[in-house]
């Protein structure tokens, strides 16, 4: 049999990135050099850097009597970098503390890695937040072209990064002369040229993906990019499992006061409101944890919980702010501009009955993601323009996909889970699904919550319809007593007004604005014009009281805007 060829890497900055990587779960193993050993699974608590390495063999203790007695074992494990080999080692100390086994080892000097990459790639895990700035000249115009975008992963020769589709970035990937800044939590910053080496579009999320080499850089560049690829590498460990974080934060993780703005492609864009900008960071989590659950892994139940706390915090601080905000989000996947728009108007629907805020959060939870299952099935499902009985059936298989991966959630009641994520698409005559469920098994949040969702969702054009004004989707709902709860569409309706804030009005001469205030009678109290029908942005005028704007007439229609 052909010995595996192996890479030896003795780089000290290089051997402790792969070290950070062995420390993550379920990554490291040894194997006695006697024959016929098996692989142990062990864990890598630490290292220090040139000095040792300690090792969790609590799992393993039959190995304790022959690395006392100094047999020599291997090292193992796979990294982002490539399947990693030690030499022959050996345990210093083995010692037990309240009850578990503990063993150093000599930090080794070299390893050796099968089918090395050109380099370690470190990639961030959700809540990993790095800036990526781009600047280069538009070679029509010779104007300089800014763009920010989100780090992915990165390595000693280059990185990838995510833009939006939107912020014409065609303008800037052609240009052999592209420069980026990564700029890390910490206000660390380092720039580089840069060449394209591969675009990847995702339509639905309304990104591309974007690999590029580094270009030329130095050997102290190459020291500090190592260094970063390192404390990637630790931070990545210390979140993998949720309540297991006995580690020390990155210093490069930690935020830097007020100088969050640099921090991804959601703070470098232009919103509407300063709470459309708080919204779009939680439409950033989402996003990323919709990516997370398409590879594979569980619902993050910390983020999960962090960010359903900062949506209630916005609503304290101004829910007619928060309730127009979620018109503002617009560059997202429309699942995620959904749930956060059904969240924020349940949660304020709610409100008014006066529920705690521990009921209040894990509503504000189950609705945010209620919808994000969609973006793990097949594209040709979402995008279809006529629902055929085969591709309905399959679309419905959303709601269980995503049930599937929230067992890791044990502080969210399972009634709401079920209420909010499994219920909200029944029906009262039994039309909806997955359960096909009628009104004596429907409860009233999720009888509230299909009230909420269905006239967002209408709202909200799709492949196979144009989406509705704010009243026309109220009237549909209304409509339909066989399915929807009448009391709940009355109670929406007092409580959010006839034309509620986030309406899109036109007045006699022509002028646009959106509703952005209501009085105690929910009637139109404030609006802000606008110079177009698409979603809020940072041309809206000031808010102004309606009864001040006597130049631009009477309201005449409602519309639907397009986006």
């Amino acid at each position: 049999m052909t010995e595996i060829e192996f890479t030896p890497v003795n780089s000290v900055v290089e051997l402790a990135t792969y070290y950070e990587a062995l420390s993550q779960p379920g990554v490291a193993s040894i194997q006695l050099t006697t024959q016929g050993s098996d692989d142990h699974p062990v864990i890598l608590l630490e290292q220090e850097e040139e000095d040792y390495l300690l090792f969790d063999l609590t799992a393993v203790r039959d190995l304790a009597p022959p690395l006392r007695r100094g047999v020599t074992f291997l090292l193992k494990g796979y990294t982002p970098g490539g399947l990693v080999r030690s030499n022959p080692m050996k345990m210093r100390e083995l010692t037990t503390v309240e009850g578990r086994l503990f063993a150093y080892a000599d930090w080794p000097t070299e390893i050796n890695v099968q089918q090395r990459r050109a380099s370690f790639r470190a990639t961030l895990r959700m809540g990993m937040d790095v800036g990526v700035i781009l600047r280069s000249s538009d070679n029509e115009q010779g104007e300089e072209v800014e763009l920010q975008g989100d780090l992915k992963d990165l390595s000693a020769t280059g990185c990838l990064a995510e833009f939006f589709a939107q912020d014409g970035v065609s303008k800037v990937l052609p240009n052999l002369e592209t420069g980026i800044e990564l700029y890390f939590p910490n206000g660390s910053r380092f720039e580089v040229k840069s060449v394209v080496k591969h675009i990847r579009t995702d339509n639905d999320r309304q990104v591309l993906a974007v690999g590029f080499e580094f270009d030329n850089i130095s050997k102290a560049d190459e020291r500090q990019l190592w260094d970063f690829v390192r404390e990637i590498e630790r931070e990545a460990s210390r979140n993998a499992i949720e309540g297991d974080n006995n580690r020390q934060p990155s210093e490069l993780f930690q935020v830097k006061e007020g100088d969050e703005n640099k921090l991804g492609r959601r703070q470098g864009h232009a919103y509407a409101t300063p709470m459309a900008r708080r919204l779009a960071r939680i439409a950033g989590y989402l996003d990323s944890q919709m990516v997370s659950l398409r590879q594979g892994q569980p619902m993050n139940s910390s983020q999960l919980s962090q960010h359903a706390d900062r949506l209630l915090d916005m609503l304290d601080d101004s829910r007619e702010e928060a309730l127009f905000a979620v018109h503002c989000i617009h560059r997202e996947s429309r699942w995620i501009r959904h749930g956060l728009a059904v969240a924020v108007r349940l949660v304020d629907l709610l409100s008014a009955t006066k529920v705690p805020r521990d009921v209040r959060k894990a509503v504000a939870a189950c609705a945010m993601i209620h919808d994000i299952g969609k973006g793990l099935l097949p594209a040709e499902i979402w995008r279809a323009t006529t629902l055929s009985t085969e591709v309905y059936e399959q679309m419905q298989t959303h709601v269980m996909m995503l049930m599937d991966k929230m067992t890791t959630c044990k502080w969210l009641s399972p009634v709401i889970q079920f209420n909010v994520i499994e219920q909200i698409n029944e029906r009262l005559n039994g039309s909806g699904y997955p359960a096909e469920s009628r009104s004596d098994k429907l409860g009233q949040l999720a009888r509230a919550a299909a009230v909420v969702d269905v006239i967002d969702a209408l709202q909200r054009g799709r492949p196979d319809r144009k989406g509705l004004s704010t009243v026309s989707a109220w009237k549909f709902v209304d409509a339909r007593p066989d399915e929807f709860d009448a009391n709940w569409i009355h109670k929406y309706q007092q409580h959010f007004g006839g034309i509620p804030i986030g309406t899109l009005v036109k007045f006699e001469h022509g002028q646009l604005a959106w509703v952005v205030g209501l009085d105690k009678q929910r009637r139109i109290s404030h609006v802000r014009l606008t110079p177009h029908k698409g979603a809020p942005d940072d041309k809206l005028g000031d808010a102004v009281e309606l009864a001040s704007l006597q130049e631009v007439g009477r309201i005449v229609d409602v519309i639907a805007p397009d986006y």
